[in-house]
């Protein structure tokens, strides 16, 4: 058994319930609304007061980002990823609970406190175990998870409206999408194997060879967790600045959408609220088989990650090009998927340079927080830019979309300028050292 066979699976999967909890507030938006009970008639919630609803749960999720990707370090991945997935799980269940505007802003607020961290973690702890070649399929198999739950979420959301009783169909989502989360977070503590040089399922003569692959700026177990040096040379670097507008400009230009997906598509006019969760999910099914190509691609070397998104970009512009102009709703569905499925796969090609520019343990654990903490603007201003003032057509959402993805495409231009020669020839992991499968170890 390799050592993916041993990490990715369960990281996997916990971020597929990481993600259906932060999606399922889309879904709970338009779950039986024409039935005159949704989570909006029942807490009595205008439209700019359910705009902050979804908003203020990334303020705390971006704010604590940066300081919770470092202190994994100090806390071993395992306790502090396992306590993150134990601590929104409960949160999210007291959702079902709330009966006011301030009880729904308050869980949320808690909701993204408690979540803060888990990707950037992860991101944080393949490197321990990988070089930043090879995390580009691996980045890309763990983010198409988070993808594919729209697919699962909006089964959940479409299956969960007909539960509709005494106690109405949105809070049993809650229950039903928190109590996974929990039960994942606990077993994680006991599955997760923490780094490389205490992985008990590696043999001494691997561990030695895990360490020797990985480059001298490396994160490392028995690094320092904080380096005053290291810090400021992060925050002095170019890179820092390019990556973290690109991240932020593409966050909400191209993933803004995804947050309000559902909503969006209920008021072009397709059918009922559950079709409409029904109709969000083959965006996520596209974003995973495109990810998961794309990624393959990157990671053998074949395509340069910088090119590759900077053509995203242009697709997801030409989408909304295609939404300001077309009436059909049918052709304005399939630009949504489309853009859907290439703005979902921007960040995990772009992951393993983003890696690759940071210098050891300290500046990995920053870089990684600090620029995943920009993409958090997504749902900061994400549905301030889909108001549903603008709707049914959202011409002013995608106007402003088209200009930030262009302000994208700058910065990864940008960022592949400092990083020349990085990326021009990549070689792939099989090339450039020891294959994966060298890493394999006995059952």
């Amino acid at each position: 058994m390799s050592q993916d066979l041993r990490i990715m699976p369960w990281l996997c999967l916990t971020y597929l319930v990481m993600r259906i909890d932060i999606n399922n507030i889309a879904n709970a938006a338009i779950m039986n609304i024409e039935k005159g009970h949704g989570i909006k008639t029942d807490l009595n919630l205008s439209p700019q007061q359910w705009t902050w609803v979804v908003a203020c749960f990334f303020y705390p999720y971006a704010a604590f980002e940066p300081l919770s990707t470092l202190v994994m370090h100090k806390f071993t991945p395992s306790r502090w990823i396992g306590r993150i997935m134990i601590s929104w799980g409960i949160v999210s269940c007291s959702i079902a609970s709330v009966q006011n505007y301030g009880g729904i802003i308050t869980t949320r607020v808690l909701l993204g406190a408690m979540e803060s961290g888990y990707y950037p973690c992860v991101i944080y702890y393949l490197a321990f175990f990988f070089r930043p070649e090879e995390l580009a399929l691996r980045v890309a198999l763990f983010y198409s998870f988070g993808q594919i739950s729209g697919f699962v979420g909006g089964f959940l959301g479409f299956a969960v409206s007909f539960a509709d009783g005494r106690i109405h169909a949105w809070r049993w989502l809650f229950i039903i999408e928190g109590l996974p989360a929990i039960l994942m977070g606990i077993g994680t503590i006991f599955i997760l194997p923490n780094f490389p040089e205490t992985a008990k399922f590696l043999s001494e003569d691997e561990k030695a060879l895990v360490a020797s692959r990985l480059s001298k700026h490396a994160p490392r177990k028995n690094s320092h967790t904080w380096d005053p040096k290291q810090a400021r040379e992060l925050f002095l670097s170019p890179t820092f600045y390019s990556f973290n507008l690109a991240w932020l400009f593409h966050a909400v230009g191209g993933f803004g959408l995804a947050l309000v997906l559902p909503t969006v598509i209920f008021d072009l006019g397709f059918q009922s609220s559950a079709m409409s969760n029904v109709l969000a999910m083959p965006p996520s099914l596209l974003t995973f088989v495109l990810l998961n190509t794309l990624g393959w691609f990157v990671h053998s070397g074949r395509f340069n990650p910088f090119l590759v998104a900077s053509l995203l970009e242009v697709v997801n512009i030409i989408c909304c090009i295609i939404l300001l102009t077309v009436k059909v709703n049918v052709v304005k569905y399939l630009a949504l998927m489309v853009a859907s499925g290439t703005a979902g796969s921007v960040y995990p090609i772009l992951w393993p340079a983003r890696v690759k520019a940071a210098r050891g343990t300290t500046s990995a654990g920053l870089a990684i927080g600090f620029t995943n903490a920009c993409s958090q603007f997504q749902g900061i201003l994400g549905p301030q830019v889909f108001l549903p003032s603008f709707g049914p057509e959202y011409r002013v959402s995608f106007i402003v979309c088209c200009g930030l993805l262009f302000g994208a495409i700058v910065c990864i231009v940008a960022s592949w300028w400092l990083m020349r020669g990085d990326f021009d020839h990549v070689p792939s992991p099989e090339k450039a050292g020891h294959s994966s499968k060298e890493l394999e170890v006995s059952d």
